[in-house]
């Protein structure tokens, strides 16, 4: 550095030697108003370390103070092969060497540059271009673009509304700091088109003992959050392991709220202990929900299946919710995804999580239980039904239903049977079929045959004959999942019953004409606070009160319009004036286009 670095403007470039260094570019745009590029072009005489990184143009310093823009730049890496030539094809020809170079004046740009780490501050940066695993760090701010890089960690750290599409990386982290007000709210990674997809291969070490950890997407404190249509844990072809000691493939840690993980294909989470005390041990989840938080929505993925569709590169778990790392996640949907080929279950259920929906999903050749609710006393394997459904466990140990018969005409499948589980309870009923029942004798699902509705009666008993519109060949194996309405609580797959060929006498499925519904509370009785749920089969106004039995109002919960579909109101013992109301039955009563009803609630203390 021959400028004054306090005072030096583009102007005063060069210094007397003749030559621009990095840092003296960085020093002049810093103290030059307006946004700046700094462009490359170093003669081949002055690269340095070649004998570590032959052929690319180093820039190295042992002191990086000076490697820091606080003002608007373009930082373009790409000019230097220009200057000099391709001469590694697929990377950039630039890199730089002892520290990290830092961009935090915001509206800039980094690009062309290989290896290395480079922290970006400020907003509406784009980073893009960049090769050879380099480290992006984005930290403050709001509206980056991360994409076309080929990187090791990308980490979003308290900054909101960035994108990272198009990347081939090692790992994603996005953090927040909700206590601080910097929650990170509303990144994407991914996106709906091809283009927007990132393959993140996974990341992974072993401790001195062996043990494998590492993540491939980790998520901690952030909110509405969106992961889509990525190739996770996989090689770029999605045909083996990306890495072999990665064992967490999307991590949720902390308090995550409104999160969406859609289409992605996750595999290859499969972590290889070593020496000397887990050599061929494995390790390794494909999506671990643990922390608090609510809205964690995962549909549509494919767990375990390679980029053929076949279920070659599962996990020890596909979707684990809460298992060994507690959650006290709600409103947790499981819904259309594909989870095959796993080590051990599909997906596992924790004993202290209260509900988690698991619906319509593919659910096939995984070790052991597709669905595995664990109880409050630990241990898995198969739930037997209880009375009246009163024991406890990941989503209540919900009882599953009894199949007693199942035919096929080849076009439609009746099913028959009975339910039993708590009284007076609004329950979904899926079925599902595959062409051999678990070895357990509790199926898994690979074919999605449809559902229906029942209501349990005072002894908690509900018997069910439907005609679903999917037909299956004879010999295959039927089952079938209960979940708990309007909470939202799913059970384990049903014992297999094997379907026999013949005439499906009612061959209409009959459908309700959609209208207002108010359903149960769930969990009734209750302590602190119960779920209630209607439903609207149009957009209309809706008005949602508590009463006690002497017909005192007590609380509001909805007065205004709603949409069409499921809603759910939670209440959780307050009346409107914030005060603790005290143990009792009460009554809430919904009016909607024109309709109302009303139920029954018990609050006990």
């Amino acid at each position: 550095i021959d400028i004054d670095w306090q005072t030096a403007t583009v102007a005063d470039l060069p210094g007397p030697d003749g030559d621009v260094s990095f840092a003296e570019a960085m020093i002049a745009a810093n103290n030059t108003p307006g946004h700046d590029i700094i462009e490359f072009a170093i003669p081949e005489s002055k690269w340095q370390l070649q004998w570590l990184y032959p052929g690319y143009a180093v820039v190295y310093a042992w002191n990086t103070y000076f490697w820091n823009a606080s003002e608007s730049v373009t930082l373009d890496g790409s000019t230097q092969e220009a200057f000099t030539g391709d001469r590694h094809p697929g990377d950039a020809e630039l890199r730089f060497y002892g520290g990290a170079v830092s961009v935090s004046g915001g509206n800039s740009t980094f690009t062309g540059v290989h290896g290395g780490e480079v922290n970006i501050g400020g907003s509406n940066n784009l980073v893009h271009g960049n090769t050879g695993g380099i480290h992006i760090s984005l930290f403050g701010g709001s509206g980056t673009e991360i994409r076309n890089n080929v990187a090791g960690t990308i980490k979003i750290d308290r900054s909101s509304n960035n994108t990272v599409t198009g990347n081939i990386a090692q790992r994603v982290r996005i953090w927040g700091a909700a206590a601080a007000g910097m929650p990170g709210d509303g990144n994407v990674v991914g996106g709906p088109s091809l283009a927007d997809r990132n393959f993140i291969v996974g990341y992974g070490t072993t401790n001195s003992e062996g043990l494998p950890a590492g993540h491939a997407v980790q998520l901690a404190s952030v909110t509405n959050t969106v992961i889509e249509n990525n190739w996770i844990g996989t090689t770029a072809d999605g045909l083996a392991q990306g890495n072999t000691f990665c064992t967490m493939g999307i991590g949720f840690q902390g308090e995550n709220t409104n999160t969406v993980v859609r289409n992605n294909r996750i595999a290859g989470i499969l972590g290889q202990g070593r020496g000397p005390h887990h050599a061929g041990q494995v390790f390794g989840r494909a999506i671990m929900i643990s922390g608090s938080g609510s809205g964690i929505h995962i549909t549509g993925n494919t767990i375990g299946l390679d980029a053929n569709d076949e279920p070659l590169l599962g996990s020890v778990t596909g979707i684990e919710v809460g298992t060994w790392a507690f959650t006290g996640v709600t409103d947790i949907q499981i819904t259309g995804n594909t989870v095959a080929g796993n080590l051990f279950n599909g997906i596992s259920i924790g004993r202290d999580v209260v509900q988690a929906r698991v619906s319509a999903n593919r659910v096939f050749a995984n070790a052991a239980l597709g669905i595995d609710l664990v109880p409050s006393g630990y241990g898995y394997g198969v739930t037997p039904n209880d009375a009246l459904d009163a024991d406890t466990g990941g989503n209540g140990l919900q009882n599953v239903p009894v199949l007693a018969g199942a035919t096929s005409d080849g076009t439609q499948t009746g099913v028959n049977g009975t339910l039993h589980s708590s009284p007076a309870s609004d329950f979904v009923l899926e079925f599902f079929a595959s062409p051999s029942c678990n070895p357990s004798g509790f199926g898994e699902g690979e074919l999605f045959l449809g559902s229906t509705t029942v209501t349990t009666d005072a002894s908690g008993d509900a018997p069910f004959d439907v005609v679903l519109p999917s037909g299956v060949e004879a010999g295959w194996a039927v089952t079938a999942t209960a979940t708990l309405e309007p909470l939202g609580a799913t059970s384990e797959f049903s014992a297999c019953l094997a379907v026999t060929a013949g005439t499906v006498t009612d061959v209409t499925v009959r459908e309700q004409p959609p209208r207002v519904r108010l359903l149960g509370a769930s969990p009734n009785p209750f302590n602190p606070r119960t779920v209630l749920a209607f439903e609207l089969p149009r957009p209309g106004h809706a008005q949602l009160d508590i009463f006690d039995l002497s017909g005192r109002h007590v609380k509001t919960l909805v007065d205004a319009p709603r949409g069409a579909g499921r809603h759910f109101e939670t209440w959780d013992g307050h009346d409107d004036a914030g005060r603790t109301v005290g143990s009792g039955v009460y009554v809430y009563r919904l009016r909607a286009l024109g309709y109302v009803e009303a139920r029954k609630v018990t609050l006990l203390k």
